[in-house]
């Protein structure tokens, strides 16, 4: 009852939120991709590590390749991980945030990559509060939520960056 209760008054905040958003002026984008933020769900088991071909492909420093690791439970972060990963645990039922993800949702990104397929209010909630100018995502998320919808399989991480880097040239212009 408790968990059900939670995520109905964290759904209620999100709704807010991506209400707030559409009515917002969009900010324009910069002509060149300097910072890339990524939410990354732990349970596809795709290794952070593949985001960095992005990066890579668009001469941005490791340091503006931010990527953010969701668990599902704190037990499973272990220390190596702790300054780039969350869970549920660091959201409050009225979406408060702590921790890493304060920091990580009020520095403000070019592209967000939204890297989760389910319906997981807390992985939502994290990519609405997220400040960015462009937000790229799988099409079984809520269209809201994403400007840009690539649809593949989210197990298929090399077809996925293939297509983010092709449509994320057609907005920036500084690639290799």
């Amino acid at each position: 009852m408790n968990n059900w209760l939670r995520r109905a008054l964290l759904s209620r905040v999100y709704r807010k939120i991506i209400k707030q958003n559409s009515l917002a002026d969009f900010k324009r984008s910069p002509k060149k991709l300097k910072k890339i933020s990524v939410i990354l769900d732990h349970r596809l088991g795709i290794d952070k590590e593949h985001f960095k071909k992005i990066g890579n492909h668009f001469n941005i420093p490791r340091k503006n390749l931010r990527v953010l690791t969701f668990f599902q439970s704190q037990d499973q972060i272990n220390e190596a991980n702790q300054d780039n990963s969350c869970s549920a645990k660091n959201i409050s039922s009225f979406g408060l945030l702590n921790g890493v993800l304060l920091d990580f949702c009020n520095e403000n990104s070019d592209v967000l990559i939204n890297f989760f397929s389910g319906d997981d209010i807390n992985l939502k909630y994290l990519s609405a509060k997220s400040s960015k100018n462009l937000s790229v995502g799988f099409k079984s998320v809520d269209h809201a939520l994403n400007d840009l919808i690539i649809e593949v399989d989210a197990q298929n991480i090399d077809i996925f960056i293939t297509e983010c880097i092709k449509y994320l040239e057609i907005f920036f212009t500084n690639k290799k």
